[in-house]
């Protein structure tokens, strides 16, 4: 494992893990601005967008930290869950039952996102101390 690179995939996924946070106050931001998918949800729209290639950046960070298949796989599930959010957002029509329907599904793969990077973090984070434990035991 490059620890180099897994440090940085660490520090990448608080910074995703942050963004996320932001996204449901840019959310709730949205609402209250009138409700309807306009200008209220602009930055919830950019965000969006944001946290759709920095998810993709961090499967490409796992994949050179070597840190193993399980992280590059929930990395990579993170990934696909952040495109899932975009094409919920383009397939849901407000107003109607299966608009709302899908915003409610769309809320929830947002938590979902939320433990995964969450958790994906604590793997890492798991796997460093391990590789500096090797070190520290081999140094003796």
């Amino acid at each position: 494992m490059n620890t180099a690179l897994a440090r940085a995939l660490r520090v990448w996924l608080l910074l995703l893990l942050l963004l996320l946070v932001v996204q449901f106050a840019l959310a709730g931001f949205g609402i209250g601005y009138g409700g309807g998918v306009g200008d209220g949800f602009r930055l919830h729209f950019l965000n969006g967008d944001v946290l759709l290639y920095g998810s993709a950046a961090a499967v490409v960070l796992a994949l050179a930290a070597r840190t193993g298949r399980r992280i590059v796989l929930l990395t990579a599930l993170g990934t696909l869950l952040v495109a899932l959010q975009h094409l919920m957002g383009l397939l849901s029509v407000p107003g109607t039952p299966w608009g709302q329907s899908l915003f409610l599904v769309h809320a929830l793969n947002g938590l979902a996102l939320i433990f995964l990077t969450l958790r994906t973090g604590h793997l890492v984070r798991d796997r460093l101390r391990e590789a500096a434990a090797a070190r520290a035991g081999s140094l003796h």
